[in-house]
């Protein structure tokens, strides 16, 4: 079983990053579902690392002690934790990596890549430092520190920018995002897939899938009323996907998170 204690950032760093999470575990395997999510992740891992399954071939492949995860569209993969994990988890909200630094977001989409070879040494010298704090405490105010530095160098919140978070918040469509910017709908396009790793439609679908996640475990709406507070046409549109991004009916979906999968804190 994992234990798991999570942070929220500096207040300054909220608007790019969304959580940080810390897991344990001494020993026993599990198995974790990976569900679409609109965001990136880093992901340092002090102990045994993570494999990843694909649901399709069954092909299994290991990540890095520092992994960079992209925004995933949908639902092919699994996590293996065996043995003994230590990992600390950085994620960020859509936009959030690449505004703090630059980085091209559709490279990583669907997959994930070594740290080292996304942001250069430094996150080699991080690595040795959080592996070396002495509690998550620490580990948190390394991680600010680090990322506070990196603020300072952090792209604006431009109008293209805050098109795509209102559209990821569900208060616009993408014709109306496209316009807010003074834009067309392709060249908004091309900005999302570079920025957001992802097309505008699919961060919308993805962004409202995991509200209405975040809104079922909060345990105060059916699933009707959680469709038309989220921004479905109706209940059968979200029916659908959450098949689509899930792989199963609402309430199936949502009864395999448990609450130390990283979903659950995406979805917070």
């Amino acid at each position: 079983m994992l234990t798991t204690q999570s942070a929220t950032p500096d207040a300054v760093l909220q608007p790019f990053v969304q959580c940080y999470v810390q897991r344990v575990s001494k020993s026993g395997e599990v198995i974790e579902p990976v569900f679409p999510r609109a965001g990136t992740m880093l992901i340092f891992q002090f102990a045994d690392i993570y494999e990843v399954k694909e649901y399709a071939t069954e092909q299994l492949r290991r990540s890095w002690a520092a992994t960079v995860v992209g925004p995933i569209a949908a639902r092919r993969t699994r996590l293996i934790l065996r043995d003994h994990v230590d990992s600390l988890d950085v994620l960020f909200r859509p936009l959030g990596m690449y505004r703090l630094f630059g980085v091209p977001i559709s490279p990583l989409t669907g997959g994930g890549a070594e740290g080292r070879a996304v942001f250069g040494p430094q996150i080699s010298s991080l690595y040795q430092r959080l592996g070396n704090a002495e509690s998550f405490a620490e580990r948190v105010q390394l991680l600010d520190r680090f990322f506070l530095r990196r603020l300072q160098q952090a792209h604006p919140l431009d109008p293209t920018a805050r098109a795509m978070r209102w559209l990821a918040s569900g208060r616009c469509n993408v014709g109306d995002a496209a316009r807010m910017v003074g834009i067309s709908e392709r060249q908004f396009e091309r900005r999302s897939k570079q920025w957001a790793g992802v097309s505008p439609k699919a961060l919308a679908r993805v962004s409202r899938f995991q509200r209405a996640i975040a809104e079922y475990r909060s345990g105060h709406s059916t699933w009707l009323d959680i469709a038309h507070k989220v921004g479905y046409y109706d209940q059968m549109h979200l029916i659908r996907d959450f098949h689509d991004l899930g792989g199963g009916a609402p309430t199936q979906v949502v009864n395999e998170i448990l609450d130390e999968h990283l979903i659950s804190f995406c979805c917070g």
